[in-house]
């Protein structure tokens, strides 16, 4: 705690960080094991405090990707992976693990590819792409203005929500036909909305444009991305936000096993599910100490059916 204040971080910042790293979670798990506690705790952070509340040295506009690109690296391909990590980290909000994996890949040194690679894995699919449907969405510039939307450059589409704090950057490259259902980069900026919360918001986005009837009748593509965006933010704002871990679910490894002193109802019903021949929803807990376990064993063992299988 005395280390995250030096670092600018607040007291209660500080107290919720190493509350939450004292609690186990799939998330817990992966930062503790990935990083030295210091570092797992501004993770989690830099993850759930907004832009606005962080300390100056770790706001996205104090670490800019500019100093990045001009400094000095050893090679073209390190210059670029440095450059497109620091943006998905800093400004996109993703987690430090799961940018540098998904880099690891020369195939994914691009900043639209790293972002389909990343919005994969958050919902949870695989990163094979469907090359069947090519069909671009098609931008409206009429609905583009109408809703208040502006490009960057003719790369770039950044739609402002009405209701929210946030807004999404929208790749589009008609030479390489995106976006479209199996090919979306985009992400989400907010200076106030928390990195997982924009996230969450950004899985619920690439979901719904898979479905045919993602866009309504006489509905363009930006204006079904705002209605999916309003309406779920509508949804954190009735009923809270989801739990950190469950947005980031697909991007931690599962809960250590040690972490678990009994099944739970969950635990039971999958394990009925699939063990044959016993009775469904139901699992028989051993309560056998240690030496009554060795000594049944001991009396299998010399029985004459564990003989006979032997001899099979």
């Amino acid at each position: 705690m005395q280390q995250l204040r030096h670092l600018g971080f607040t007291a209660a910042q500080a107290r919720d960080a190493v509350c939450f790293l004292s609690q186990p979670s799939p998330l817990t798990s992966n930062l503790l094991e990935s990083l030295p506690s210091l570092e797992a705790a501004v993770e989690y952070l830099t993850l759930n405090v907004p832009e606005c509340d962080l300390p100056q040295r770790f706001l996205p506009s104090i670490n800019s990707s500019d100093p990045f690109i001009t400094s000095t690296h050893s090679g073209t391909d390190d210059l670029k992976r440095r450059w497109i990590e620091d943006k998905a980290i800093k400004e996109a909000g993703w987690p430090v693990h799961i940018v540098k994996d998904c880099t690891g890949n020369s195939n994914v040194l691009a900043w639209d590819r790293l972002l389909v690679a990343l919005g994969k894995r958050l919902i949870g699919e695989d990163l094979l792409e469907d090359a069947v449907n090519l069909d671009p969405y098609y931008i409206n510039t009429d609905e583009v203005e109408a809703l208040g939307a502006s490009f960057v450059d003719r790369t770039q589409l950044i739609i402002p929500l009405f209701s929210a704090p946030v807004q999404i950057h929208i790749l589009v490259c008609s030479v390489e036909h995106y976006p479209r259902s199996s090919y979306a980069p985009m992400y989400i900026t907010s200076t106030t909305a928390p990195p997982y919360i924009r996230l969450h918001l950004l899985s619920r986005v690439l979901i719904a444009i898979k479905s045919e009837s993602f866009m309504g009748p006489d509905e363009g593509f930006c204006m079904a991305v705002m209605r999916c965006l309003e309406g779920e933010w509508a949804e954190i704002e009735d009923h809270g936000p989801p739990a950190m871990s469950m947005v980031l679910k697909h991007i931690v490894p599962n809960p250590q096993a040690s972490f678990k002193t009994k099944p739970n109802s969950s635990d039971l019903a999958l394990s009925s599910e699939r063990t044959t021949g016993r009775r469904r929803g139901y699992l028989r807990l051993d309560d056998r100490n240690g030496d009554q376990i060795r000594h049944d064993f001991e009396a299998v063992c010399r029985s004459d059916k564990v003989g006979q299988n032997a001899c099979c």
